[in-house]
């Protein structure tokens, strides 16, 4: 059975839970809960075998035998509540123990002291990559405590912290990243053919394939060597082998490798969101994390993130996703933020307000369109919450435009729960924009203390 069906794991609870393997062609196996369910499946031709077991409602230590003819796994300290897959590039792949001295997270030593969270357990799925998609993987559930947590996802550790102190149950993550990787990396060929953008490197990457099919050899002197960067070879190594295991929801921190590619980005992250949902069969919950300020290029003309944050912010589109603003929690001159504590506790947010039922606001402000009057476009928000809040003592970072598209540094207040745009030096404003740089920095919030997301209407 895959390493994810061992001891310490966290399976979700009240669902029919999908178990799978291999054994002997045409062979009878049984897997028999200690809570009482139990199933029987026979082995295909090929040796492969799945089936289910309903699981109860959180709690635990259970086990769980696998029974066949001539031996029985016992898989042990089995709990259940709620799993999620946690995955992106290094803002998630980041642990809790930093990566001193240049990239520490805030607070760590104090953090790992106090991470004495048995029922917090964490799979981390070891790098690996594949030009064609695999069945197995590497790693183990460990379970929180001061002598693991530092090696856990900061991002998804805190996520999962905010969800077991406030649902009281068992919380599992899958945490599969890689630091420096695209999304189209962590996206299946099928899909990726579909939107035609990378079939180069596909099909040098299935040509590589087959002549190593041919030869029997890895990396021969005529076969493409892999790397991280490269479309689908993520998916292949570190998603696809987790199917079909049962997860509530996923949660996602990537964007940077794709920075300068943002009208791709349109296309290439909503379709992989939409890949991942099909493999499992279901629609679940997918939250990401915009990406945080930081200056990729000096040049003031040649600034360009903020572009994919807005590529972010278009990917709400895509039905039960949430996005974390970090605008007031970056570091402009650091691409991996030490504040990771904020980053999965609104993480957390977004799935207590719209899976776990939980009446919060949990998110900033997101632009919703403007009108015109007269000289000024008054600007309406989504997610105000409680209202408005300028967290200095005039909105910064809003810009407008006539016709001709060029933007000039605008005026903005905070008017009856929108926010009032004008400039004396345009006086037919048709565009708005705010926290269109690299570094731009929050100033927009709703009482809540969430920041608004960057945005141009153009």
């Amino acid at each position: 059975m895959s390493p994810l069906f061992s001891d310490h794991m966290v399976l979700q609870q009240n669902q029919d839970i999908a178990f799978w393997g291999e054994y002997s062609p045409m062979k009878k196996i049984t897997l028999s809960g200690s809570w009482g369910d139990e199933a029987t499946t026979e082995s295909d031709a090929n040796g492969q075998w799945k089936m289910t077991l309903t699981s109860p409602a959180a709690g635990g230590p259970y086990s769980i035998n696998v029974i066949s003819a001539d031996s029985t796994i016992m898989i042990d300290d089995v709990l259940f509540g709620e799993v999620w897959l946690a995955s992106g590039q290094s803002n998630m792949e980041m642990p809790l123990k930093g990566w001193p001295p240049n990239d520490p997270i805030a607070n760590s030593s104090e953090e790992i002291s106090n991470a004495n969270y048995p029922n917090i357990r964490m799979f981390t799925v070891a790098r690996n990559l594949s030009g064609a998609p695999l069945d197995t993987i590497r790693g183990q559930w460990v379970a929180s405590s001061p002598e693991t947590a530092g090696d856990f996802s900061a991002s998804a550790y805190f996520f999962a912290r905010r969800l077991q102190d406030e649902l009281k149950v068992p919380i599992g993550i899958i945490h599969s990243s890689w630091g420096g990787t695209p999304a189209e990396a962590w996206t299946s060929s099928v899909v990726l053919r579909e939107l035609g953008d990378f079939n180069t490197e596909l099909d040098a990457i299935e040509k590589s394939n087959s002549l190593e099919k041919e030869t029997d050899t890895v990396n021969g002197p005529d076969q493409l060597e892999l790397h991280s960067n490269m479309p689908s070879v993520l998916f292949n190594a570190m998603i696809n082998p987790l199917l079909p295991y049962t997860i509530k929801g996923a949660i996602w921190y990537q964007g940077e490798s794709n920075v300068g590619r943002d009208e791709q980005y349109k296309r290439v992250f909503p379709a992989m969101i939409n890949d991942w949902r099909n493999r499992w069969a279901d629609d679940f919950p997918f939250y990401f994390v915009q990406i945080a300020p930081y200056i990729y290029n000096k040049n003031p003309d040649l600034q360009i993130s903020q572009k994919l944050r807005d590529a972010q912010r278009h990917a709400l589109k895509t039905a039960k996703t949430g996005m974390v603003v970090t605008l007031d929690i970056g570091n402009p001159t650091n691409i991996h933020p030490a504040n990771k504590q904020d980053v999965g506790y609104r993480l957390a947010g977004l799935a207590l307000a719209n899976d776990y039922g939980k009446a919060i606001v949990a998110s900033g402000p997101l632009f919703k369109g403007f009108t015109k009057a007269k000289h000024k476009l008054v600007v309406a928000f989504d997610f105000v919450g409680s209202g408005l809040l300028c967290n200095e003592k005039k909105l910064k970072g809003f810009e407008i435009a006539g016709a001709d598209k060029v933007f000039e540094s605008a005026k903005a207040k905070i008017k009856n729960g929108m926010v009032e745009v004008s400039s004396r030096s345009i006086k037919n404003p048709e565009y708005v924009r705010y926290a269109w740089k690299d570094d731009s920095q929050a100033t927009l919030f709703n009482l809540e203390g969430l920041p608004a997301s960057s945005f141009s209407s153009e």
